[in-house]
């Protein structure tokens, strides 16, 4: 499965584990029913490139352009990162496990975890500098999401959508709504001191 992507994982703090192993699956749910809501996909309106999986068994794609050129895939099993100089970062959905590489790749042509490029791994104190910078970019990016989304929707709607998160319970009833974008600004903060090594 990801197996060998996660070659190249790298170690993250386990207090930013902890919020960030819930909030991603939190997050990923919400992004399904954003793309699935029935008065339009938000991830679109938000100015996702959508990529329809060649096989009808898998779900589609979406690539960003975010800040400071870092191009960014979401999956519902994960998210990849790439910046022309920072090199390449997946951050798995199962246990918020993040893998570097410092070879760069945009457009993974991948549609499950187990088909992403091998990952190499942070090798020096410069790796580690790039994937803490994509990594940081990643938080404050999902927090811009959730704080725009606010101006776009019913001021109910995303806790009406995590109301609907089968793994609700598992994580104690996850991140409030109104806590969303907060907590990722939280996680970056925590994040921007080069924790990775």
């Amino acid at each position: 499965m990801e197996d060998e992507v996660l070659k190249g994982i790298i170690r993250i703090s386990a207090d930013v584990q902890r919020t960030a192993v819930p909030l991603l699956d939190q997050q990923l749910w919400c992004w399904g029913c954003d793309v699935r809501r029935t008065q339009g996909n938000l991830l679109v309106a938000y100015g996702a490139e959508k990529r329809p999986a060649p096989d009808k068994r898998y779900h589609s794609a979406y690539r960003f352009v975010a800040d400071n050129h870092v191009v960014m895939n979401l999956w519902s099993w994960g998210i990849w990162l790439s910046h022309p100089q920072w090199g390449s970062l997946f951050i798995g959905r199962s246990r918020f496990r993040v893998s570097y590489s410092a070879e760069i790749i945009q457009i993974p042509g991948a549609w499950r975890a187990r088909d992403l490029p091998p990952m190499t791994g942070v090798r020096d104190e410069t790796e580690a500098v790039h994937a803490n910078n994509l990594l940081v970019a990643t938080m404050n990016w999902i927090g811009r999401y959730e704080h725009w989304l606010c101006s776009q929707v019913e001021t109910d709607y995303r806790e009406r959508t995590l109301k609907q998160w089968p793994k609700r319970k598992q994580h104690k009833g996850g991140i409030p709504a109104a806590e969303m974008s907060a907590r990722w600004f939280e996680l970056a903060e925590k994040i921007a001191p080069c924790t990775i090594r």
